[in-house]
């Protein structure tokens, strides 16, 4: 049987060895390489992420003709834009409805490069296809149009037990960059370091120290762990990271698949 199998040992399109190298697949782990080292990493929001989204809504609310918010996501920071000047999509009617019911993975009713601005928080861990909704994101933005995104990482799962909604995915820094490879500006705003975002794995972590006291804790604990327990990978155990990047400003750009 093993010797049937080594007698055989070849592809059908190069006739090389199954374990010769592969320049296809050392060009692809050479494009992910180079997707990760392109992307910033930015730390100064750790422990204020309110600041942060006030910062890049504002901007857009600010610079946008057209904004996009992908499942209802600004929330509370909704009142920073003007009705006119932002359009919300949900693929389920939640109370208020969403002004365009449809699904981001596979749109039928979304118009292509009609925003400028895109919002899609925390809602991209629960579809069944992340990758297929960030490709449509980025075929909805206008070349040069912004995207603010938030995934979870380390991060406990939170699908009710009727699932009303899913939860199927995290992302780390490597996953997120491949992600966002086809913009040409990404930076990655890290939430919680390596110890907080452990404690916050536990429900309670949130709902009750953090409500009550903020982020303080968690940024006390971290320092703590850090100065004891610091590894060269510490900065990168997170919570999750927001994203902010921006679409390629030439018109016509070929998605890599």
């Amino acid at each position: 049987m093993h010797a049937s199998l080594s007698t055989h040992a070849y592809t059908c399109m190069d006739k090389q060895p199954l374990n010769s190298p592969n320049p296809l697949a050392e060009a692809a782990m050479a494009r992910h390489l180079e997707a990760i080292r392109r992307v910033r990493v930015d730390h100064n929001y750790a422990y204020d992420s309110n600041a942060l989204l006030t910062d890049k809504l504002g901007f857009m609310a600010a610079n946008c003709a057209m904004v996009l918010d992908v499942g209802q996501s600004t929330r509370d920071k909704f009142s920073l834009f003007e009705r006119r000047h932002i359009e919300t999509m949900n693929i389920n009617r939640y109370q208020p409805p969403a002004d365009i019911i449809d699904d981001i993975c596979a749109p039928g009713r979304l118009q292509y490069e009609r925003y400028d601005g895109i919002v899609c928080l925390s809602v991209l861990e629960h579809v069944y296809d992340p990758f297929a909704a960030t490709r449509e994101i980025y075929q909805l933005l206008q070349p040069g149009g912004y995207l603010l995104l938030h995934l979870p990482f380390l991060f406990r799962y939170h699908a009710p037990a009727d699932l009303g909604f899913t939860d199927c995915y995290r992302f780390s820094r490597d996953g997120m960059a491949w992600l966002l490879k086809d913009f040409s500006e990404v930076t990655l705003y890290s939430i919680r370091g390596p110890y907080s975002a452990i404690f916050n794995l536990h429900r309670c972590w949130k709902k009750s120290i953090e409500k009550r006291f903020g982020m303080a804790p968690g940024r006390w604990l971290d320092r703590i762990g850090k100065r004891f327990f610091k590894r060269p990978t510490s900065e990168l155990q997170v919570s999750g990271y927001y994203a902010w990047a921006r679409k390629k400003s030439s018109a016509k750009v070929q998605i890599a698949r």
